[in-house]
């Protein structure tokens, strides 16, 4: 069921965050837009997610595969395995592929929604995205419980 939820962040200044027993700084962050018209795009890029995903690493100086985890928006298994595309991962209609290799698994190299995704948390429409960032703290801070995993040093969040 599609319902709604709560999460929440506490945004603070670098000078009040030094002070936070856990804390977690970004390194980057990037947006961009892409024609919503099917007519004047192809449906099966994410142009946009790969526009701001590449922002988002050049401003960190870092590839895909230096992070240790990735939080990303599962609404549908297509999009995700758009967004291994997306993201570099995979050659365009080969997204597939990362999950056959256990790139992303919970174990692989580059674990992708360790929590179990959107759907996992009933998909709450309302608190989505902070709970993904949310849940890429928790990795951070080792404080993720069952999912933690050995080594979380490094997150993307793509919402």
């Amino acid at each position: 069921m599609i319902s709604d939820g709560a999460a929440a962040l506490v945004v603070a200044s670098a000078d009040v965050a030094r002070s936070a027993p856990q804390r977690v700084g970004f390194r980057s962050r990037a947006q961009a837009n892409d024609v919503m018209a099917l007519s004047r795009r192809d449906p099966l890029e994410f142009a946009g997610v790969r526009r701001a995903w590449g922002q988002a690493r050049e401003q960190a100086g870092l590839t895909t595969l230096d992070l240790d985890l990735v939080e990303t928006h599962d609404c549908f298994t297509i999009a995700e395995l758009l967004q291994y595309e997306a993201f570099g991962l995979a050659e365009r209609g080969q997204g597939h592929r990362v999950l056959e290799e256990g790139l992303v698994g919970p174990h692989g190299k580059l674990p992708v929604n360790r929590s179990g995704g959107l759907k996992a948390k009933g998909h709450p429409l309302g608190a989505t995205g902070v709970s993904m960032h949310a849940i890429a703290a928790m990795q951070l801070t080792g404080t993720a419980d069952d999912m933690q995993l050995p080594r979380a040093e490094l997150a993307g969040v793509f919402k």
